[in-house]
């Protein structure tokens, strides 16, 4: 799997922010090398390591957002009959979740086409991993390799590797 992630996207993201990598191949000194190896004429052992390089991160603002600071009123706060509240709920939250999915679509679909790689893997929670794989294009989700349904986002690129070539 090591040769299939060199050139690919790595799409780790949540409802506040989307970071993407792409796999690069380079030549570094071998970690497993010690002391003895490293003097001066011998720096180490030089091999093929892949390396997530950042391509892009966006923020989603209205993510971090309170709904208190989306509306001036709440619900209706007096008594209607029989003692209960009347007023309508809000259904703001689950109305920024849908209009935050579709821009995250919209903001990946634009990379990958963009990056045009061979293929591309996804990391976003399970919760919502449905909601926006049905807002990406055909052309783009036919490109699509291994989803994992997990906030990825905070991991360090170099354990992604790991994740994605487990």
């Amino acid at each position: 799997m090591k040769n299939e992630l060199v050139g690919a996207l790595i799409v780790t993201g949540d409802l506040g922010e989307v970071r993407v990598y792409r796999v690069k191949e380079e030549l570094v000194i071998d970690p497993k090398d010690n002391a003895q190896v490293s003097h001066k004429h011998n720096k180490g052992t030089l091999i093929d390591a892949l390396k997530p390089e950042l391509v892009t991160a966006v923020d989603f603002v209205d993510a971090h957002k309170k709904i208190s600071e989306e509306v001036t009123d709440k619900e209706g706060n007096y008594k209607g009959h029989f003692g209960s509240a009347s007023g309508e709920p809000h259904n703001l939250k689950l109305e920024i979740e849908h209009r935050l999915l579709n821009e995250i679509a919209e903001t990946i679909m634009r990379i990958v086409r963009q990056e045009d790689p061979k293929v591309w893997h996804l990391a976003f929670p399970a919760e919502h991993k449905k909601a926006l794989m049905d807002g990406i294009d055909p052309d783009v989700s036919g490109k699509l390799g291994t989803v994992i349904g997990e906030d990825l986002v905070k991991l360090k690129p170099e354990k992604l590797l790991e994740r994605f070539s487990a």
